[in-house]
């Protein structure tokens, strides 16, 4: 086996959470402690983004990196993916993890009654008793099903987000999934999802802080670089659409990144980094092709290469300034929309009109791309 030269790698990806959904970018209603400790020990990043909204090629990326190897072929020690998706087991397996753990996932049909019941909390188990058999140089990837496969939250719990004149909170443990039009539907409906939606997410902050808790007590902590991130988002109304990633919007793919790196030096504490990334760059922090130890790696705000993301018809292409978002529908009609950034935070202002050359310019990205 290879010399233990590389730092232990412990990744966490949880499906449906977008960067919207946390208090450290901007989210007043939920808190979560959790998310905002890491952020304080580390760098987390404004603008990180999925490469597209379909998880098994989200995943594939970020196990491949920039690289045409996955990063399994790269680390120092061995390899541990766990999770309680079968898509992200299956993706895992392509990308020949030493072990792959199929987590239970439950069939609730009710919600919890208590917080350890719920689904969020069998599975950080399950991840503890991963992380205990991880050594230095090792790679442990824990990708949890979040907000894509069952809300169990209590309801006391989902009651907690409910104002005075606000509907009962969203009681099923399915989670939402349909068209939403704000001119003609039930406002109340909306409000409802969203309850329920940060009570998940209170959850998933809650079980999280105890995960952390456990590794902070572990011999590789020391030496372990640590990354939490969404793998792509949820919708609560944007767009027309309530559910989980459907499109190339903000909502599906802007995800939280967070990272914290071994040791414990002042300059790499506490950081927003402004650099427009994807993804992808976890794979490439672990295949080595970006150094998680160099600070000019992650502590950036230069933007000097624009993201593509692309998945079946649609195709996005942003940078620092603008978002170009092309779709082609069934008979070939191509539309094409244009956000400016990041002002346009909810991409709600189409000015592709207004900007025919910026339209132009981004396009002829997207066609000169070799992986758009």
């Amino acid at each position: 086996m290879p010399s233990h030269s590389q730092p232990t790698n412990i990744v966490i990806t949880i499906d449906g959470l977008n960067s919207f959904m946390l208090g450290l970018h901007g989210n007043t209603t939920v808190e979560t402690p959790a998310f905002d400790a890491l952020a304080a020990s580390g760098v987390s990043f404004d603008f990180a983004y999925s490469s597209s909204y379909d998880l098994s090629s989200a995943l594939k990326k970020m196990f491949w990196g920039s690289s045409n190897q996955p990063i399994t072929a790269t680390i120092a020690g061995s390899s541990k993916f766990i999770s309680d998706c079968p898509i992200a087991t299956s993706q895992a397996e392509i990308a020949a993890f030493d072990s792959v753990i199929q987590a239970p996932l439950k069939n609730s049909q009710t919600p919890a009654s208590k917080l350890s019941e719920t689904q969020a909390a069998d599975f950080f188990a399950a991840a503890t008793k991963a992380l205990q058999t991880i050594e230095d140089g090792d790679l442990l990837w824990i990708h949890f099903s979040g907000l894509s496969a069952i809300w169990d939250a209590p309801i006391a719990q989902r009651q907690l987000y409910q104002a005075l004149d606000d509907p009962e909170p969203y009681a099923q443990t399915q989670p939402p999934s349909f068209s939403f039009n704000s001119a003609e539907d039930d406002p109340d409906l909306l409000v409802s999802v969203r309850q329920a939606c940060f009570a998940q997410v209170a959850v998933i902050d809650r079980m999280l802080g105890v995960f952390f808790e456990y590794l902070s007590q572990h011999p590789v902590e020391q030496s372990s670089a640590l990354v939490v991130a969404g793998s792509r988002g949820y919708c609560l109304g944007e767009h027309n659409y309530v559910g989980i990633a459907q499109d190339l919007y903000a909502q599906s793919l802007h995800i939280p990144l967070l990272v914290k790196r071994p040791g414990d030096e002042e300059d790499f504490q506490n950081r927003r980094s402004h650099a427009l990334v994807q993804s992808s760059l976890i794979g490439d922090w672990i295949t080595g092709h970006h150094d998680i130890n160099d600070h000019s790696s992650i502590i950036t705000d230069n933007d000097s290469h624009p993201l593509f993301s692309k998945f079946q018809n649609e195709t996005a292409v942003q940078t620092a300034a603008w978002k170009l978002l092309r779709k082609v529908d069934d008979d070939g009609v191509v539309s094409r929309q244009l956000f400016a950034k990041p002002d346009d935070r909810w991409e709600v202002n189409d000015v592709a009109r207004r900007c025919p050359q910026i339209v132009e310019e981004l396009e002829s990205l997207i066609n000169e791309a070799p992986s758009a």
